[in-house]
C-alpha cells in the first residue's frame, strides 16, 4: 500500500515545476533599474522564474492607525523599488511575487495588503498560476515569511481579485485552513526549535508539511549557508546553522521530493550569509547596519559560484529527473577564512553552533567523466579523491595559507585552481561565513 507521503510526492511529480529566490526589498532602496535588470538576468539565466520579494509595510499603503509606525522608517521605498522590479522583469520575460514579512504586519493589514495586490498583482511580470498550483493560471501568487493565520480571503475579496495564497506558516497552521492554497516551509537548515545542531539535514519536516498539507501544493526551501552575526544591542541575531554539505545535499533532496515549487534562501540576505547574488560593495545600505553590520563578514565574500551548482539541479528539477546532467565541467569550492578557534579582536563572541563546523574545506566537483580531485589545503599533506562522474562534495582538513584544488586524469591536470582568498587567523571578526570560487578546464580543451 503506497504511504501518503510516496502519493503526494507522485502526484507532485506530474504537476509544472517553478522555483524561485527570496528577494530582500528592504535592502535595496538605492537600486536603479540597472542593478535589477542584472539581478534578474542573473536569475533568469540559471533557471529561476520569479524572485519572491520580501517588503514590510510602508507609508504609501499604511492606513493611519500604522502612520506611525511608517514614520519611524519602515520601507518608504517600496513604490519606487517595486516599480523598478517589475518593470525590468517584464522587459526580460521574467516572474515576480510579493512575500509579505510579516515580522512587520500583521494581522489588521487587509485593506494596504489588498492595495498592494490591486497596484502590482495585475502588472505583466506578476506569477499568476491556476487554483491548484499546476501550473499557469489567474490566480495572483503571493506568500509570506509567517503570519499564522492571515485571512487571505479576506484580501482577496477586498482587492476583487483571485489570489494564490502560499504563505510561510507553521503546519498546524496550515491544515484545513481555507486561507492557505498551499504551504511553504521555512526551515532550510538542520535545527531543533530553530537551534543550531550537529546533523545533516533531512527531508522529515517536509514530510510533515505535506502530511498537513493533505494534498494541497508544497513549497520546498533549499539554501547554501546560514551565518549572522549581530551584536545583542542591535538584532540579538548572533548563529551558526551546520551548512557543511548542505547545498548540494538538498538540491538532490529536492530532485527527491521533486515538490511544485522550491524558493531558494535566499538571493540576497546578506546580513544571514545565504545569499547566491551578487555583492554590490558600493552600495552600504544593502549590507543591513553598515559598518557594524553584515560588511564585516560580507565584504570581498562572494557566493557566486554557488549558482553553477543550482543550475544543472533545477534544469533536472524542472524536467522530473532525478540525477542532474553536467554539461560543464567545474569545480566550485568553498572555505571560511578563519579556522573556528581562532581568536579575533571582536565584541561580538563566536557565534551559537560554532564548535559543530568542520574546520575543513570543500569541492563541489561538476565532472562528465571520472577523475582524481586533489585538494592542498595550506601546508598540509594533499589529499587526493577518486571522484566519481556527475556531481559530488568532497572534502579535505584545513591549514593556514593557500588553497589549492586540481583534477587530474591520467595524469594529466584538468582543472588547477587556487583560491584568491587565503586563510589565516588574523581577524577582527568572527567571521562564519564561506568564501566560495570556481576553477574550469583551460578553454580550448576537450570535455
Amino acid at each position: 500500500m503506497i504511504s501518503l507521503y510516496a502519493l503526494l510526492v507522485f502526484i507532485a511529480a506530474a504537476e509544472a515545476r517553478y522555483i524561485f529566490a527570496h528577494y530582500m526589498v528592504g535592502i535595496v532602496a538605492s537600486y536603479t533599474a540597472s542593478e535589477w535588470f542584472n539581478d534578474i538576468l542573473l536569475a533568469k539565466n540559471m533557471g529561476i522564474d520569479a524572485f519572491a520579494l520580501n517588503i514590510g509595510p510602508s507609508f504609501l499603503f499604511s492606513p493611519l492607525h500604522h502612520l506611525i509606525r511608517a514614520c519611524i522608517g519602515k520601507d518608504y521605498w517600496n513604490d519606487q523599488q517595486l516599480g523598478l522590479a517589475y518593470s525590468m522583469a517584464a522587459q526580460l520575460g521574467f516572474k515576480l511575487f510579493i512575500s509579505f514579512d510579516f515580522s512587520y504586519w500583521n494581522n489588521g493589514d487587509v485593506g494596504a495588503i489588498a492595495s498592494y495586490m490591486q497596484r502590482y498583482g495585475t502588472l505583466p511580470a506578476q506569477l499568476k498560476v491556476s487554483a491548484d498550483g499546476s501550473g499557469p493560471g489567474d490566480r495572483i501568487f503571493v506568500s509570506t515569511f509567517v503570519g499564522d493565520g492571515f485571512s487571505w480571503r479576506a484580501v482577496e475579496a477586498q482587492a476583487g481579485l483571485g489570489l494564490f495564497a502560499c504563505p510561510f506558516w507553521q503546519p498546524n497552521s496550515l491544515a484545513n485552513n481555507s486561507n492557505a492554497d498551499c504551504g511553504f516551509m521555512w526551515n532550510a537548515w538542520p535545527s531543533t526549535n530553530n537551534q543550531p545542531i550537529y546533523a545533516n539535514k533531512t527531508t522529515d519536516d517536509d514530510a510533515y508539511y505535506l502530511q498537513m498539507l493533505a494534498g494541497k501544493p508544497y513549497m520546498a526551501p533549499v539554501s547554501p549557508w546560514f551565518f549572522t552575526h549581530y551584536a545583542a544591542d542591535t538584532w540579538n541575531k548572533n548563529w551558526l546553522f551546520y551548512s557543511d554539505y548542505l547545498w548540494q545535499a538538498r538540491w538532490e533532496q529536492i530532485l527527491e521530493l521533486q515538490p511544485p515549487f522550491a524558493q531558494i534562501l535566499t538571493w540576497n540576505d546578506f546580513g544571514e550569509a545565504n545569499y547566491i547574488g551578487p555583492l554590490h560593495p558600493n552600495k552600504k545600505d544593502v549590507y543591513a547596519g553598515a559598518s557594524t553590520g553584515a560588511v564585516r563578514w560580507v565584504t570581498k565574500i562572494s557566493h557566486d559560484a554557488w549558482r553553477d551548482i543550482a543550475k544543472p539541479y533545477i534544469a533536472a528539477y524542472k524536467a522530473g529527473e532525478s540525477t542532474p546532467t553536467v554539461t560543464k565541467e567545474e569545480f566550485v569550492f568553498y572555505y571560511r577564512p578563519y579556522p573556528k578557534d581562532a581568536q579575533c579582536s571582536d565584541p561580538v563572541p563566536r557565534p551559537t553552533g560554532w564548535q559543530f563546523v568542520a574546520d575543513a574545506v570543500f569541492v563541489v566537483a561538476l565532472l562528465k567523466t571520472p577523475g582524481t580531485v586533489i585538494i592542498t589545503s595550506g601546508a598540509n599533506v594533499p589529499v587526493s579523491v577518486e571522484a566519481q562522474a556527475g556531481i559530488h562534495t568532497y572534502s579535505a582538513p584545513m591549514a593556514l595559507g593557500k588553497q589549492r584544488f586540481q583534477l587530474v586524469r591520467g595524469n594529466v591536470s584538468v582543472i588547477d585552481v587556487a583560491g584568491p582568498l587565503q586563510i589565516s587567523t588574523a581577524c577582527n571578526t568572527y567571521n562564519f561565513n564561506a568564501f566560495v570560487g570556481a576553477g574550469f578546464p583551460p578553454k580550448g580543451s576537450v570535455q
